[in-house]
């Protein structure tokens, strides 16, 4: 069967602090992370070339909330470090920026500009819970500060490997 019934009161069981309101802050959280890996997942499907490191920062984002549910999967500071060279990868053919970029261009750098928009609600959402919540490990916080970093820097990429220019901002 491909439902259970044990939410419609309106609750869920997090394991890490029992069962909740679905609209309490950790739920949040945790829905925040999993709309960031699922819009992810389009990206993986629009720019194969950049897969790999997509699924991996899938599997690093599904670290994050089941460390948030309260399982100890033993996120550190080394996972913070892999997304620093991947900014460093993605950056490196890129000119330096002259300008605020919206987002556009090839589908995937779009797409890419919403994963930014999306984790940076994530993070906003796990900083809110880390206040309170004891499985919030600063690393996660740091983690999605760089991934937002690294999901714009991947949409310049996109559309630079795709010849299509950056949306320029033009302030009237």
């Amino acid at each position: 069967m491909w439902y259970t019934g044990t939410g419609d009161s309106g609750k869920t069981r997090v394991p890490s602090v029992g069962e909740v309101w679905k609209d309490e802050d950790v739920v949040n959280a945790l829905g925040d992370l999993d709309e960031l890996n699922s819009s992810l997942g389009v990206v993986s499907s629009l720019f194969p070339e950049i897969r790999q490191d997509i699924e991996k920062i899938q599997n690093d984002i599904f670290s994050i909330s089941s460390e948030i549910a309260g399982f100890d999967l033993h996120f550190d500071g080394n996972k913070v470090r892999e997304i620093e060279d991947l900014i460093r990868k993605y950056s490196e053919p890129l000119e330096p920026l002259k300008n605020f970029v919206l987002p556009g261009g090839h589908i995937a750098s779009s797409f890419l500009h919403l994963s930014r928009a999306i984790c940076r609600r994530a993070e906003r959402s796990v900083v809110r819970i880390s206040k309170t919540h004891p499985k919030v490990k600063h690393e996660h916080v740091i983690y999605l500060n760089r991934l937002s970093s690294l999901l714009f820097v991947m949409a310049l990429y996109i559309n630079k490997r795709t010849s299509n220019p950056n949306v320029i901002w033009k302030p009237k």
